[in-house]
């Protein structure tokens, strides 16, 4: 994915993230591409990337990002603006086509995953709270203080088990590279 800065939203990432909608989606498909972000100066013609930007005729804009395969093909240009939903098709097209496992199951793995990181969260939250009460009223020797601790130590292992989760719906499998014909007459 390659994403050009632009003098008006500079120093934000509007051209993939919405400014009025949940953009969790978005950020969970960005770790599995390639994000290079170059700077406004790529619109000028003496840049070496000039040309990745250059507005093609029936192009109404010049791109404010692309998304291409590692060698440059199948090069897919957004104008920076376009919903939600027609980035989320793009980036899927891509994952479904480079990898042998499903992005969309991982993503909504994920998903359940951020919410029990939320859960957990709170519950931590919550014994920490009421470890300080305790410690209020009956100091720091007040023998509550042992069941909050082995809660803490409880969520803690839930949180390690979640992490384990979450790194296994994170590591799709590539697909194995597409074998080159052999050139004519080599053998």
């Amino acid at each position: 994915m390659i994403l050009r800065e632009c003098e008006l939203c500079k120093g934000t990432d509007h051209a993939i993230l919405s400014r009025t909608l949940d953009n969790e989606q978005t950020v969970l498909l960005t770790h599995w591409f390639r994000c290079v972000k170059l700077p406004p100066n790529v619109l000028r013609e003496n840049h070496p990337f000039y040309n990745l930007f250059k507005k093609g005729e029936k192009d109404k804009k010049v791109p404010h990002l692309f998304f291409a395969d590692p060698d440059g093909s199948h090069k897919v240009a957004l104008p920076g603006d376009q919903s939600q939903s027609q980035l989320w098709k793009v980036m899927f097209s891509y994952l479904d086509r480079c990898y042998d496992e499903s992005a969309k199951t991982a993503i909504k793995g994920l998903r359940k995953v951020l919410g029990q990181y939320d859960k957990i969260d709170a519950m931590e939250q919550l014994v920490r709270g009421r470890i300080d009460k305790e410690i209020e009223k009956r100091g720091p020797k007040s023998p509550k203080l042992k069941k909050f601790e082995k809660q803490l130590a409880k969520l803690a292992e839930e949180r390690k088990q979640l992490r384990a989760k979450e790194k296994e719906l994170r590591d799709l499998a590539l697909k194995p590279p597409v074998a080159e014909p052999e050139a004519a007459g080599a053998r």
